[in-house]
């Protein structure tokens, strides 16, 4: 869906249970521009497969289904950096990857500062 937009896209790790879908926007781009589209990109993937997909961010909706969180494009929303350490049992790093990595079963929390990724 990305790719039809004209935009490449690349995952990132979280350093927590998720993975971030990173894709450059055009600079122009307001922050309820942004928003928007990636709502309506996340709920044309969600009606995919209701059974597998959900944008609500109620956790009595998700059991079993993947989370897709559009709701990180708001302004003053946050999400991790990357290469940012997060406050959680030893210290999991987020990193770019790439898509081949996520195929062969790389973990969100792969990456710690005792075990950073590597660069390049």
């Amino acid at each position: 869906m990305l790719k039809a937009h004209g935009l490449g896209c690349w995952p990132k790790t979280t350093g927590g249970k998720g993975l971030h879908v990173m894709a450059p926007i055009a600079p122009e781009m307001t922050w309820d521009a942004a928003h928007e589209f990636t709502r309506g990109i996340a709920d044309r993937i969600a009606a995919t497969g209701t059974d597998r997909y959900v944008t609500s961010a109620d956790l009595a909706k998700r059991p079993g289904r993947l989370f897709i969180d559009y709701l990180r494009n708001g302004r003053g929303t946050t999400a991790i950096g990357a290469y940012s350490p997060r406050t959680r049992q030893g210290f999991p790093v987020a990193a770019p990857v790439t898509w081949p990595d996520i195929k062969k079963g790389l973990r969100s929390d792969a990456f710690t500062i005792a075990r950073p990724p590597k660069k390049g």
